[in-house]
């Protein structure tokens, strides 16, 4: 099979030859240090220029996508005015304008500020919004995606616009005072959520329009829960997101697209109602989150969920473990996941600063050893 085959079997509940292999998503990612060590190991692209293509996130090279047997391709585009210096920071400003800064000296961005943190609910009339995609964009994309369709046999993603609806929001607002908006101020949260939502539905219309045919999913996410456990009630859930969650999944599934849909932590307790909300894709199958049963997984929801992830601990085993200690998780997990298809292999989240690029190598190697039907 190709990859693209063997992702849309895989998409379809069908049992492929083996696993497919996703890397460089969104939250599948690497950092941009992992991704430096890593490419010195392997003595490939060593004294290329380092690129990200959002925050700390690296721009992995063919070579090394086609060494690590990876079978998706990502398509977006990325306003070069995103990047921007200020004194010795960094900032990543993302396309709702909010900025991410990374300190000198640091691995990772975090939100600066919150735009619209300090806006009284009863002034939303003049809260500033801009388009979240524009002509230049969505022509990037469709140029990208018909040379990725043409050049590679892989799937083609797409993370163009990343956040979706409930992380959107906070990031917007901030946590604290959007939780809050949900108690205590239904009427602006709804028309807050409500713009939200048409703005993004609008930015798809015109992103997907020219790449019709070749893009098999976009990949959203909206994290609902920590480790532990769920960040909101099954009732706020209902009540307040799902309906703006629901008409984006929907409209996505209209343009026949798939939606990877990205939460980490201790989902367990909402997949009946993201189910119900139109998720097919769920990623990144957080095993080390509280009650994050493999078996469960496939017993209750395999046959109505792909999962997608799962295949490493990327914050413990593959950051601390050996090279053996890898290659012993995911064969446990491989064996968890991978029965009866439905399961495309990446690990738990993004690859972090400080992996040992040899137990990048050992996953990899592994999967596609052992991930064979």
């Amino acid at each position: 099979m190709t990859s693209r085959e063997r992702v849309r079997a895989v998409l379809s509940h069908q049992i492929p030859d083996r696993v497919p292999v996703d890397l460089s998503g969104r939250s599948s990612a690497i950092e941009s240090g992992a991704y430096r060590d890593l490419r010195a190991y392997l003595g490939i692209d060593a004294d290329r220029p380092e690129e990200n293509f959002i925050r700390s996130h690296a721009v992995i090279s063919e070579e090394i996508l086609r060494l690590l047997h990876v079978d998706t391709r990502y398509v977006r585009s990325v306003p070069p005015e995103s990047w921007q210096t200020r004194g010795e920071d960094s900032f990543f400003v993302d396309q709702w304008g909010v900025p991410w800064r990374r300190p000198a000296g640091g691995n990772y961005y975090d939100i600066d500020r919150f735009l619209l943190g300090d806006v009284d609910p009863e002034a939303f009339n003049a809260i500033p919004w801009h388009p979240l995609a524009t002509d230049a964009m969505a022509e990037e994309m469709r140029r990208e995606a018909d040379r990725l369709y043409r050049e590679t046999d892989c799937a083609l993603f797409t993370d163009v616009l990343g956040s979706a609806i409930f992380e959107s929001a906070w990031y917007l607002r901030g946590f604290e005072q959007f939780m809050v908006d949900l108690l205590v101020e239904e009427e602006f949260s709804a028309k807050f959520l409500r713009k939200i939502l048409d703005l993004q539905l609008e930015a798809y219309e015109k992103l997907l329009a020219g790449t019709e045919g070749k893009l098999e999913g976009v990949f959203l996410t909206d994290d609902l829960a920590s480790q532990d456990s769920l960040l909101l009630s099954p009732e706020t859930y209902r009540n307040c997101i799902m309906p703006y969650q629901k008409e984006l999944f929907s409209f996505l599934h209209s343009k026949g697209v798939e939606v990877l849909y990205h939460s980490c932590g201790a989902i367990l307790p909402l997949l009946p109602d993201l189910i119900e909300a139109g998720v097919r894709v769920l990623h990144p199958v957080q095993l080390s989150a509280a009650g994050m049963d493999p078996d469960v997984l496939k017993r209750e929801y395999g046959d109505r969920l792909v999962l997608f992830g799962g295949g490493c601990n990327s914050q413990t085993t593959l950051q601390f473990g050996t090279p053996q200690e890898v290659r012993d998780e995911v064969r446990f997990r491989l064996e968890k996941l991978m029965p009866g298809g439905g399961y495309l292999f990446a690990p738990e989240h993004c690859i972090q600063n400080g992996t040992p690029p040899q137990n990048i190598v050992a996953m990899f190697e592994t999967v596609h050893e052992y991930g064979v039907y």
